[in-house]
């Protein structure tokens, strides 16, 4: 069991910290979910700009967009270290990615990329392009050493699995480098890395993968060790997860890395997402400092990211009972 996490406040962020704190006032609550749930279909614009996102009458799905770009903008105009708080588009970055270099070097039709990063998609899939042709790349160097470790693992094990493991290795090493000195930041690296780490093992034995792929893609800074995973790789799935069952994350972890050996990773994701949310919360006992703006726009990514989810399921035509588990984050 850790000690009670402590922050340490830094004035340079007393401004910032009151406006984060107003924001605040206006997540959603369980209510507001409520009333999105039980819109019809054609009424759901109305109520999210009922809710706080304006627009949504004539494209519900543009509103989100905006709310995305005007998070990350207000994030960037508050904060005082802005290489730090950039890794938050950045990251939709890794994700365009890692996302292109699957479809390039599998021949795969390339999908629609996410449009929240720091490069415009088709510039970065150009500047990728580039860099695979041995040309110049105008790219930041932590991309760059994402798609050249990247290139070189597919052609070593020849699998997406690695694409993935690869490019999130080296979003997470980046990150690393950049990490406030905070142990609130530490803790939650920590939860990130542990999530990186148990999902690609996770993959890389059910691709019956070599083993030593993991061990080429394991980060150091979370809470499971090493040789919790290699103590493991030897017995049969169906005996993996209880060996995870002394951890800091208790009996549950089993639970959810069985459901993700059986094809199920969603449970496995969702865990951790609770995981890096229990963490933001603590920041209400910060009184001021960097750990707001990060837990702020953590919170609030779920929230648009819950809000595009039932939308889309309500296009769809889905039940909510098909949505439930995506958005119990949320709703906790």
């Amino acid at each position: 069991m850790k000690t009670p996490l402590l922050f340490k406040g830094d004035t340079k962020y007393a401004y910032a910290s009151g406006v984060i704190r107003g924001f605040e006032n206006y997540l959603l609550n369980r209510a507001d979910y409520q009333k999105v749930f039980d819109a019809d279909v054609n009424q759901i614009g109305t109520v999210l700009t009922e809710i706080g996102y304006g627009g949504s009458e004539q494209n519900p799905e543009h509103a989100l967009d905006t709310a995305t770009e005007q998070l990350f903008t207000d994030i960037q105009t508050l904060s005082k270290d802005k290489k730090f708080t950039d890794t938050l588009p950045l990251k939709f970055d890794f994700a365009n990615t890692r996302t292109y270099l699957k479809s390039h070097f599998l021949d795969a039709e390339i999908p629609e990329l996410l449009r929240w990063g720091t490069i415009p998609p088709d510039i970065l899939t150009r500047q990728i392009e580039f860099l695979l042709n041995g040309e110049k790349s105008e790219l930041p160097q932590c991309l760059k050493d994402a798609i050249s470790a990247a290139e070189q693992s597919f052609l070593q094990f020849h699998s997406s699995v690695a694409i993935d493991s690869t490019v999130d290795r080296e979003y997470i090493k980046y990150f690393g480098s950049i990490l406030p000195d905070s142990e609130f930041f530490r803790r939650w690296f920590a939860i990130y890395t542990d999530w990186v780490n148990i999902k690609s093992f996770v993959r890389i034995i059910r691709s019956k993968l070599p083993h030593k792929l993991f061990g080429e893609i394991y980060i150091d800074c979370g809470d499971i060790p090493a040789e919790k995973f290699t103590n493991s790789v030897e017995l049969d799935i169906e005996s993996i997860p209880s060996t995870f069952s002394n951890t800091e994350y208790g009996s549950r972890l089993p639970d959810v890395m069985r459901l993700a050996f059986s094809g199920k990773l969603a449970p496995l994701d969702i865990f951790f997402r609770l995981k890096l949310i229990e963490s933001n919360r603590y920041t209400k006992f910060c009184s001021y400092g960097p750990e707001l703006l990060w837990a702020y726009a953590q919170i609030k990514l779920e929230e648009i990211g819950s809000l595009r989810t039932i939308l889309r399921a309500k296009s769809a035509k889905l039940s909510f009972d098909a949505i439930k588990e995506v958005i119990s984050v949320v709703l906790e």
